[in-house]
Formats: C-alpha cells, structure tokens, sequence
C-alpha cells in the first residue's frame, strides 16, 4: 500500500512539479546567466545567444551579479531573479528580458541589496517583466525600456518601489503599454524620484483607477518630473501624472513638475495632501477622456483638504481639458501674483487657457475652497482680457459666497489666445526661427519668468531668435486676424 502512495505521489509531483528555487552560497563568487547555465540546479539553459531562466533564482548576500550584454533571458511563469548581493545591470548592448512562452507572466528583476550606493541599470528591455526596487541605495534606470507588464510581480508599476528611504533616477527610457502604471509604489513609500526626458504611452491598459505616473510624495527626498512625453490613449480612468502625500508624510515633501508634454488622459497633473509643488512650463492638452465631469478631467487638480499644500502653477499651456485647473482645499495656491516683482512669493503667472470646458460652459480656474488665490499674469479663454470677461471662465467667491475669491487681474497682455495648434505662426526648434505665417504682426517675446525680454512691430517672415539664451519662452504674436501664444524652447 505504502509503494502505491509512493508511486502515485511522485506521479503527481511529475505532472505538477514544485516551484524551485536556486540560491548561490554567498561566498563572494560572481555570477552570470552563463556561468548559472552551467549550474544544472540553477535552472537556467542556454539557447545560442537565449538564456531560459526556468525557476525562481537568488542572488546571495555576498555573491555578484552580471547580467552580461546582448543577450536575451527568457523567464518562465512568476520567475523572479532576486538579488541580495551585488548587482551589475549595466549592459553594453540591449539585453532583452521577456516570457519564455506566450502564456507565462513572469516577475522579472527584484533588486533586495544595499551592497552598492548606487546600481546602474542601462540597456535593458524589459517585456511581460519588470523591475523592483527593495533597496534603500540609489538606482538609476538609463536608456532602457519597459513593455506589456503583466502585473504578475506587483500592481504598483512596472518599474515600482517597494520600501521607503531610496532615490530612483530615470533616464532616457520608455514605457509603452504596460497594463499597471509606469512607475509607481504604495501610499507609505518615501521614495526620491527622478524622471526625465522618458515617452510614456498607454501604460495602465488595463484601466484601472490609477495614472501613467502614480508617485508618492519622498519626504526629505524630492520629486522631479520633467521634459517627458505622456500620451494616453483616451482611457476614462487613466491619468497622466498623480503625485500623492496621502498619509501626511513629514519632511520637506518637494516635488517639480516642468516641461512635461502630456494629452489623451482622463486628466493631467493631480497633486494630492501637503507638498511644496511647482507645475512649470508644461503642455496639458487633450486631458478630458473622464465620463462625469464631476469626478475628474481637470488639467490640474489641486486637492488638499487639510489646506497644507502651497502650489505655484507658471507658464503651463493648459488647453481642451473638462477644467482648466481645479482647487480642492490647498494651503497656498499661486497661480500668478504679479505685484510686487520683488516679493519672495512673486509669479508671473505666465499660463493660457483654452478650451477648458464641459456641459457647454468654459472653466479655466475653478476654486472649490475656502482660501483665496492669487491667479495674475495669465491669459484667458475670453476675447478679450477683461475683468468682465474673465470672470465668466473663473468660479470662486462671487459664484458661491462660502468659497474663496480668484485674484486675477491683471491678466497677461496681449489680447485673446488662438488655439495654438492651428495658427499660421509657428516656431522652428532646429533653426530657431519664429515663422510668421501672415504680413504685418507684433510680436512679443516672454521669458518663463514673465519678464519681457523682446518685442517686434509690424513684422513679415521670419524672426531669428537664436541670440536668446537657451530657456523656455512665450510668444504672443498679434495680427488683425487675433493673437497666438506659442510656447518656444532653445
């Protein structure tokens, strides 16, 4: 009886074989898929330039990792490499990271160690995988690429965070069609974030109520989001960009989110609880894919209940959203305060407004709280920029008398704003040429700062604005047939 249990077990564990899992001795020895190929145990073969990495791997406290170069790993269903030791990720040439079969969901990468002060990872492709960080070192991500994960390793993102007091570095790398965030980590991670100059498209496609970057606040580390490109794919749950401080995290909490470009989403930029943020110099254009106004579509949203967090918002094209910017609550919202140039809270302003609007009605600025805010320098959704015709596109203390008052004059000169995807002027980055598309303008150029720094009478052609130093400018170009604001960067 005991041999037919016996014969009947070992049957069974050949048709369901156990999850194994290869762990190094840690005793100093560096490790590669190759030398791990050679390793029966290991679980990893080699296919020519393939390595099939089929069952959970562990890196030893102690031992070394390299990941090689030019090569492709092929992970087998929740597979994880996790490595305690050292890692080096850093490859010379791209190193795809993938399934091995097309039903497997694999973890990927999990980074465990603070042996090094800071690990580079460069040149990987990760597909159906992805990266987490448990590691409280530094870690810069360059030049790599996050495709189609699964979620299989976590729900927070494809590159994600998984304890607090790190900083992450991210470099020139994309991030297309995950079916979870981007990036992202829980509500009670503090983690330094660093993202720039990255394309992000149509991650979360499983639409879920979570953005393409859900990032929570860092503490006494920042948050720095800049001159990325975020294209949604018009998802009603998907936002762009979510920085959140949702446990009231102390420490200096600051977070900059400048020269981001960022379209199709349910709604652009929400900052959540007590934070010292600016939004500077950003393109938020086409955020309106939410169903009910009333829970979302705001190119920015401001949400603060507590009345903690202090905002500056200057020089951001914000244009065909359900709103233009929303306040809920905020401590100190300045969206433009022009009066004294000398003063430590002066802001130009310097943001457009077009376009911003739902059930027929226009909403650039909509304040939902009780403080008031400062909102000069700007250009508005009206013909012409009077405090007549402002006052239609803003609600605040004269629409409900238990809210706070917008102070929003002066405005921005210049007249009304064009939609400025269909004017005749535009700008050439590769010359540096202002291409003025009809006779007889005046032109007026910006810096981000408000400051005028030129201006162009009864212009025809061409203007060269290669003498300006490199920065971020405004201009307002003036015709009979209107005016256009252009955002120009040298």
């Amino acid at each position: 009886m005991k041999k037919h249990l016996l014969l009947a077990s070992i049957l069974l564990s050949s048709a369901y074989p156990a999850f194994a899992e290869y762990v190094t001795t840690g005793d100093g020895t560096e490790y590669t898929l190759q030398s791990l190929s050679e390793i029966p145990e290991s679980g990893v073969t080699k296919d020519g330039n393939d390595f099939i990495v089929a069952d959970n791997i562990t890196i030893a406290e102690g031992d070394k990792f390299n990941i090689g170069s030019g090569i492709t790993v092929k992970m087998g269903n929740e597979v994880q490499l996790r490595i305690e030791g050292e890692a080096y990720l850093e490859a010379e040439s791209d190193v795809l990271i993938t399934r091995n079969a097309d039903t497997d969901e694999p973890e990927g990468i999990g980074l465990f160690s603070d042996a090094r002060e800071e690990t580079l990872v460069k040149n990987l492709n990760f597909e159906y995988a992805g990266l987490r960080l448990w590691t409280g070192k530094e870690v810069t991500v360059e030049n790599c690429s996050f495709k189609y994960n699964n979620g299989a390793q976590t729900s927070a993102g494809a590159l994600s965070m998984a304890l607090s007091g790190g900083q992450l570095n991210v470099y020139d790398s994309e991030f297309i069609e995950n079916t979870i965030p981007a990036i992202g980590g829980a509500a009670n991670y503090n983690y330094g974030v660093l993202i720039d100059n990255c394309y992000f498209y149509d991650n979360n496609t499983e639409n879920s109520n979570k953005p393409q970057l859900n990032i929570t606040i860092g503490g006494d580390r920042d948050i720095i989001i800049k001159n990325n490109t975020l294209v949604g794919n018009e998802r009603n749950k998907v936002g762009a960009i979510s920085v959140a401080n949702m446990l009231g995290s102390s420490g200096s909490n600051n977070v900059v989110i400048e020269n981001n470009d960022m379209r199709k989403h349910r709604y652009g930029i929400t900052t959540l609880g007590a934070m010292n943020v600016t939004i500077k110099g950003n393109k938020i254009i086409d955020n309106k894919y939410e169903t009910n106004a009333m829970n979302g579509g705001s190119g920015i949203s401001i949400y603060d209940s507590n009345y903690l967090q202090n905002a500056i918002v200057t020089g951001n094209q914000i244009e065909e959203n359900l709103w233009g910017i929303t306040v809920i609550g905020g401590g100190n919202v300045n969206i433009g305060k022009t009066d004294d140039p000398n003063a430590e809270d002066y802001n130009p302003g310097g943001n457009t407004f077009l376009n911003n609007g739902n059930n027929g009605v226009l909403y650039d600025l909509y304040n939902n709280g009780t403080n008031t805010i400062y909102a000069q320098g700007n250009k508005w959704n009206v013909e012409e920029q009077t405090e007549e015709l402002i006052e239609t596109v803003i609600f605040h203390k004269k629409d409900n008398s238990s809210l706070g008052e917008v102070i929003f004059m002066p405005p921005m000169d210049g007249g009304s704003v064009s939609k400025i995807e269909n004017a005749k002027c535009y700008f050439d980055s590769a010359s540096k040429q202002l291409i003025l598309g009809e006779n007889g303008c005046n032109v007026t150029v910006y810096a981000i700062s408000g400051m005028q720094v030129a201006s162009y009478n009864d212009c025809d052609g061409i203007i060269d604005m290669s003498n300006l130093a490199n920065g971020v400018y405004i201009v307002v170009v003036s015709s009979t047939e209107g005016s256009s604001s252009i955002k120009c960067i040298l």
